[in-house]
This record gives structure tokens, sequence and C-alpha cells, in this order.
């Protein structure tokens, strides 16, 4: 069993022709998509129409949940951007995408005939699809989470039988491995490499998400005698494409993200 791992595509168009090109190459049996799928300013529309045709499976984000539930003027500018360029039939079609809360996902029991019984996903961590599950904001900087905090997160939402265990929304590639044997992994963002947040948490009320590196990021897991491994992979794009359609909508932060992995100081 392989399968590929995407999340956090944020309308990217270019980043996600680059990754679905690389997964063709991989021989995967199935591609999973953690959520964060529209929103931001470069190609909403096009993105979906790109994934609408595909087998993938998909658990909804943060930014699904914003776009289709709060209304118009309380959206951040990038949910606002994508609400206006959306159809019905793509609000639609995010709508049946699988709540990244749904205890049922946690327990391998969604998609068992395609994934097994053993794989649990979720978006944010099991509790909350803005919670990070493997990073914890400590002044500007986000580090690795403690085994405890991560343990602390799961809420013992996670039975023993799953083995493995795909998040997203923090856009950081990265691989935990807890002392029960269950194998975390968080495949980065496929269209944003770089963000800034000011959501208060304890030690911090300001942080900025940054790989320092423009690729686009995605993950493969991959089942031999019974366990899972799993491989980061970071593909180069065209880039200072994605980064010309954020400068059109006035947004230089997400243009110098897209070109650099970097925020702007």
């Amino acid at each position: 069993m392989r399968i590929a791992f995407v999340s956090d595509i944020h309308g990217n168009l270019a980043a996600l022709d680059a990754v679905i090109d690389d997964i063709a190459r991989r021989q995967v049996d199935e591609v999973v998509n953690l959520g964060d799928t529209l929103s931001g300013p470069l190609l909403p529309l096009e993105t979906a129409q790109r994934l609408h045709p595909l087998p993938w499976l998909h658990v909804a984000g943060n930014h699904e949940r914003q776009v289709l539930r709060l209304p118009l003027e309380r959206q951040n500018p990038s949910d606002a951007y994508t609400s206006s360029q959306l159809a019905e039939a793509d609000k639609s079609w995010l709508a049946s995408h699988a709540d990244p809360c749904d205890p049922r996902l946690h327990r391998g029991e969604v998609w068992p005939e395609r994934l097994g019984r053993d794989v649990a996903l979720c978006h944010g961590s099991p509790r909350s699809d803005i919670e990070y599950l493997l990073e914890t904001p400590v002044g500007e900087e986000a580090r690795l989470a403690t085994p405890d905090e991560i343990m602390g997160r799961l809420d013992g939402r996670i039975p023993s039988h799953i083995t493995l265990l795909a998040c997203g929304h923090s856009h950081v590639p990265r691989l935990v491995r807890l002392g029960s044997g269950l194998l975390i992994v968080n495949p980065g963002s496929v269209g944003l490499p770089a963000y800034d947040d000011d959501h208060p948490y304890p030690q911090s009320t300001y942080h900025r998400i940054e790989t320092g590196s423009p690729d686009a990021r995605y993950a493969i897991a991959e089942k031999r005698d019974g366990r899972w491994f799993c491989e980061l992979v970071s593909v180069p794009y065209d880039h200072e494409s994605a980064a010309q359609q954020a400068d059109l909508r006035q947004r230089t932060d997400w243009s110098h993200a897209l070109c650099t992995g970097w925020m702007p100081r």
C-alpha cells in the first residue's frame, strides 16, 4: 500500500500540477488531500476544476469551513476572494469533503476499503481544525511539539489499532513516531511555503511559519511488513508565476512567501 498525502494547496494551481505530475511517476495506490484546498489570492476556481475529476479522497480544512459557513463580511481577504470566485457547484464539492473532526475519520472508518483500517486523518488536530498537532508557537516561531503536547492534542481520540495518522494545517513537513509506534505525518503545504499568524497562543501572540524554500511539498507513506514508512517530497515548480498572480491581487506577503519560502521582515 502506497498513499500520497497532500495538504494546504491554497489555490496554487502551478504547484498542484507539479505535484500531480510527480505523484504520477511514483505508482501510488491512493491520494488523500488533507484540506485548505482553495483559499487564497491565486486560482481557487481553476484549482477546484483541476481536482474535480481526480479520484482523490478529500478532507476539509478550516478554510473550507470558513468559506462555506462564515458570512462574507467576516471572512478574511483570502477566503473572501475565494468565495467570490466559486460557483455553487464548486461550493457543493467543497461541502462534500470529510469533516476533519469526525470521530470516524480518526478511527479509520470512513474509507477503510481504500486506505485500510489503521489509517486516521485530520486537518489540524483530531479535536480542532485550527490546532497545530506537531508544532507549538513560542514567540515569533513555531517549534516541534513535545510528546506530551502531542498526546494532549490527540486527546485520546486515536484508538490503539491506528498506526498512521496524517494531518496538515501547519504547512510544516514533518514526521513524528511516538513511543506507542504511531507514525504521524504532516506532508507540508503544496501551495504556500510560508505565512504569518496573529492568532493568540499561550506563549505567542504572533508567529511565522517558514520552510525556507519555494518548493511544493507532499508525502508518500508506504506499508511494508506491517509497518508504515514515509518519505517527505519536495517538488520545484514555476513559483514565479504563482507569485505574479499574488501581485495582481496586491498580496505582496504571498508573493514574497511564494518566491522565497520566507515571510517579509
